[in-house]
């Protein structure tokens, strides 16, 4: 109940509509009973002759002489059938409005959940994982909103009025027709338990699908290179056999309950008839009153078993639901606009600072301060912390021990979005969008031709875009697999140049490029770095050589800090890192 009050706490936004939607129904719900209860005058009219008047309405409210019978019951049953198809597109549409209105904003919400979690998560959670929350959770979720409060409204709705009209007629038959209802609660039940827990697991394996297909589709070169096509389709198969059992499984569950409520509802017509021919023998119930009572109990019965179909639907709908809040209900990073507001950094000081990954110590009584203006090397072996030292100034990751000071001020109190917007990061892996060259560099702010143009030529990027088929305008495909490895870095270059930021972090940035596209990128990263507090992660130690400052990283400590030929002449760690690379 929890979940499904949370989904419909979604709806206050369409309350017009949902109200039209509700007026609707109830004309459809009336048509349907007033459709039910003309048989009966229809009946009496045709095969009992003599003068006299017809009820047109239950309890003679509305009595027709039977002279103009004639016109008045094809008009009756004209209006209320046109009445009835009019509510039922107008409840049809209205709620259809709200399910999408309320699907789109739980789809955003989400979304913009998922981006707030901190970057751990997406360590811990796969891509394909959180596409099919987004996707396929979301869109079940319909399920138990519009669709479910449609047919449950509608549907009961319908069952007050054509119960109305059954009581109206003969209450005595009314009691008998009812006295399979009460055996139809327990199965209802037990199907919707068991379409919750199959629908789960289908959920559950959707994702995993959804994972793989996304994995093979993004490693599609190694998955060539190693000739894996057959396993990848083998792990494909077996999750899609899988997914397939469980929809088998909830087809079987779904389609139980149609022969169980049919069932149910012969015993109660049995009773019915039983009752009916008795009385009609004995002289107390007239076969046209009959008739009109045994229309509308057969009406009446396919709402009821519909309700078994939407309870079906709507544990369906909370099994996706449950999947959903998981994540919404994850703790965020703190809203980008809280906090003090940042500006350039005179200086970072790293003060006691430790890090940890669970129970082990990445960094550890880190003390070191930074200058503004000043080029910081870290240097070390695999594993040493290097990526994790850089990723704690963005607060990509919070300290566990000690804090980061920016001119004295601990920067867990500056707002996030205002301490990111000081920080440009050009990494190893390069991270561009299936869009134009134009907007990769420009990246979701609106900025001049001539700013785009100036930063790309800063960066040694202008002569390679004019030569693509648009120029800036040029679509580069899914992480720009339509350019080199050197103009994707150099396009990565210019969207940090365009962001101005005070301080660059360079991951790795040239490590992956041959000699050519090095010398390239070298040129652009000498632009980049021109006035700016860098940080330079490289394995190859030759490029950092000409570094203010390097910091050596050892079992997340530093051992050393200093200049190039300092550090080579002292014979220590950097020394011995350098000579393993250079001793050939």
């Amino acid at each position: 109940m929890n979940a499904y009050i949370r989904i419909l706490s979604l709806l206050p936004p369409y309350k017009v509509q949902f109200v039209m939607a509700f007026l609707c129904m109830v004309g459809f719900a009336v048509s349907n009973g007033a459709m039910a209860y003309l048989i009966g005058p229809v009946m009496k009219f045709l095969f009992s002759g003599g003068g006299g008047e017809v009820n047109l309405v239950p309890f003679g409210l509305l009595t027709i002489p039977r002279d103009k019978m004639m016109l008045a019951i094809p008009f009756a049953i004209i209006l209320v059938a046109a009445s009835k198809g009019a509510s039922s597109y107008g409840q049809s549409y209205f709620m259809a409005y709200v399910g999408q209105g309320v699907v789109r904003d739980l789809r955003k919400k989400l979304y913009a959940h998922i981006l707030d979690q901190p970057l751990g998560f997406f360590s811990d959670t796969s891509t394909g994982v959180l596409t099919s929350r987004i996707t396929h959770d979301v869109n079940m979720i319909q399920t138990s909103t519009a669709e479910a409060v449609t047919q449950v409204l509608k549907q009961s709705l319908t069952i007050i009025v054509l119960g109305a009209v059954v009581v109206s007629l003969d209450w005595q038959l009314a009691l008998a027709a009812g006295i399979a209802l009460p055996l139809s609660v327990y199965p209802m039940q037990k199907l919707g338990k068991r379409m919750k827990k199959v629908s789960t697991q289908g959920q559950i394996t959707m994702g995993a699908m959804t994972a793989l297909l996304h994995e093979a589709i993004a490693g599609i070169r190694i998955v060539k290179a190693f000739s894996m096509e057959g396993y990848e389709s083998d792990r494909f198969r077996k999750e899609n056999e899988d997914y397939t059992r469980n929809q088998i499984k909830t087809a079987k569950v779904r389609h139980l309950s149609s022969p169980i409520m049919e069932t149910i509802g012969a015993v109660a017509f049995a009773v019915t008839i039983w009752y009916a021919a008795y009385r009609i023998s004995q002289g107390t119930l007239e076969p046209e009153a009959f008739i009109s009572f045994f229309a509308a109990v057969i009406m009446l019965y396919q709402p009821i078993k519909a309700l078994n179909g939407v309870n079906l639907n709507i544990q369906q709908g909370l099994a996706a639901a449950a999947r959903v809040f998981e994540i919404i209900d994850r703790p965020g990073e703190k809203s980008g606009e809280e906090g003090l507001q940042a500006g350039a950094p005179g200086s970072i000081e790293f003060r006691g600072v430790g890090f940890r990954y669970g129970a082990e110590w990445v960094l550890k009584g880190i003390d070191l301060r930074v200058r503004r203006g000043e080029v910081l090397a870290i240097v070390g072996s695999s594993g040493a912390g290097k990526s994790t030292f850089v990723n704690l100034v963005p607060r990509f990751y919070d300290v566990d021990e000690g804090a980061i000071l920016m001119d004295g001020r601990d920067i867990r109190e500056l707002s996030l979005k205002s301490l990111r917007s000081m920080v440009a990061i050009v990494s190893q892996q390069v991270i561009l969008f299936n869009d134009t060259v134009k907007r990769n560099i420009a990246y979701g702010v609106e900025r001049s031709d001539e700013e785009i143009t100036a930063a790309a030529k800063a960066a040694n990027a202008h002569d390679f875009i004019t030569r693509l088929p648009q120029g800036y305008d040029t679509v580069i495909g899914d992480s720009g697999l339509k350019l080199s490895g050197g103009e994707r870095q150099r396009v990565s270059i210019a969207r940090a140049i365009l962001k101005d930021a005070p301080v660059l972090i360079l991951d790795e940035a040239t490590s992956a490029l041959d000699t050519e596209s090095e010398m390239e990128v070298q040129k652009a990263l000498t632009n980049l770095i021109s006035g700016r507090t860098t940080f330079v992660i490289a394995h190859r130690l030759s490029t950092v050589r000409g570094a203010d400052r390097i910091v050596v990283l050892s079992g997340g400590s530093i051992k050393e800090t200093g200049r190039h030929e300092d550090l080579l002449s002292s014979g220590g760690e950097y020394s011995r890192l350098y000579s393993m690379q250079f001793e050939s």
